[in-house]
């Protein structure tokens, strides 16, 4: 009976044109949106223009010079310094630099930006006009500071592309949208009168349940397979630990969303209900777990918040997996066994809430 149920369950989510796309296709363009737009590691290689004018006879030179030479930024000379301000105040470049022959160099730059944004911008800047205008060769001093990762923290691969962030991002965010498929299927059930006849029939409710939810945690299994393969064969995306940990890890993701949707079909309403107010739940529960926005870039206590949620735990699992080397199922046991807590959590507050009529 359930292999029969999960057969004819498979061939009609396969007929969900709208849903193969939402699941499958839509993540896709994301993916590319998202990770055009955040630079991490190998991606921030590509060097920052910032416009540079300088009067004759000042350290303008020199200047330029040292700036062509810091990692992340190359310098470009305007004909004016009216010609850098535009420059700037038109976002073509992030900052400009002003030297007169004399005095303070002018750094141009939005003071009205995000600090995060603008911060690292001003400081690295100011740094090389110091190093420019230093009266001996700083170069030439031995370091004093070394960067070093702190025990207990793996060291990361080299050459970070951006899709290493962004592909599980947004894996999870979609991934966890099969949880608003499940709850409209299970509403869809209700409302044709499937779950009155199998009531009639003899077959354990239990059953019944498993053979609507298999199937969908089936398809959350092949939808995260589906996109992490295109993240390493289209996008370069590699696995720096274990490819079990990533498995195991995955299994546990899909099985939450399942249980999300079984909680969110035993709440009940109408599949229209569902529809608006499911994917606002998702979406909110995507953003403050980090699937649109790195959780590493937020305040602590959104970071906090962030761990309130399934999605906070799962991409902490997965950027330790495909971020750090040698990660194994162990170290990402925290997530995993956060995420089987919520699915527990929702599947039992499902069976609790769950009537197979209304």
């Amino acid at each position: 009976m359930i292999a029969a149920a999960v057969t004819k369950d498979v061939a009609l989510l396969l007929r969900d044109r709208g849903a193969l796309i939402s699941l499958f296709l839509l993540p896709i363009v994301f993916i590319v949106v998202f990770g055009s737009m955040f630079r991490f590691g190998g991606d921030s290689g590509k060097p920052r223009p910032i416009a540079v004018w300088y009067a004759a006879g000042g350290p303008g030179e020199k200047i330029v010079k040292t700036l062509d030479a810091t990692p992340g930024f190359r310098a470009e000379v305007l004909a004016s310094a009216d010609d850098v301000r535009a420059g700037v105040a038109k976002e073509t470049y992030p900052a400009g630099l002003i030297v007169p022959a004399r005095g303070l160099v002018e750094l141009s730059i939005d003071l009205g930006a995000p600090v995060q944004v603008r911060g690292p911008v001003e400081g690295a800047l100011t740094g090389v006009v110091m190093r420019a205008l230093a009266p001996v060769d700083l170069s030439a001093m031995p370091p004093l500071v070394e960067a070093v990762t702190p025990p207990g923290i793996a060291s990361p691969m080299k050459n970070i592309s951006s899709f290493q962030v962004t592909v599980p991002g947004n894996a999870v965010l979609f991934g966890f949208f099969i949880a608003l498929t499940v709850a409209m299927a299970f509403t869809g059930e209700r409302r044709t009168g499937t779950w009155r006849r199998l009531l009639a029939a003899p077959v354990p409710r239990s059953h019944a349940l498993l053979a609507t939810l298999i199937p969908y945690y089936l398809v959350g299994i092949t939808q995260l397979a589906f996109l992490f393969g295109i993240g390493a064969a289209a996008f370069g995306m590699q696995v720096a630990g274990s490819l079990a940990a990533l498995v195991v890890l995955s299994l546990a993701v899909s099985l939450c969303a399942v249980s999300l949707g079984f909680l969110m079909a035993a709440i009940g309403g109408s599949e229209k209900q569902l529809g608006g107010i499911g994917s606002v739940v998702l979406l909110v529960m995507g953003m403050l777990g980090g699937c649109m926005f790195p959780r590493a870039f937020m305040p602590q206590f959104m970071k906090s918040i962030g761990l309130g949620v399934p999605h906070g735990w799962a991409l902490d699992g997965y950027y330790a997996v495909l971020v750090r080397e040698g990660t194994t199922v162990a170290d990402v046991a925290p997530s995993i066994a956060a995420l089987l807590a919520f699915a527990a959590l929702f599947a039992g507050l499902g069976l609790a809430l769950f009537r197979f009529e209304r």
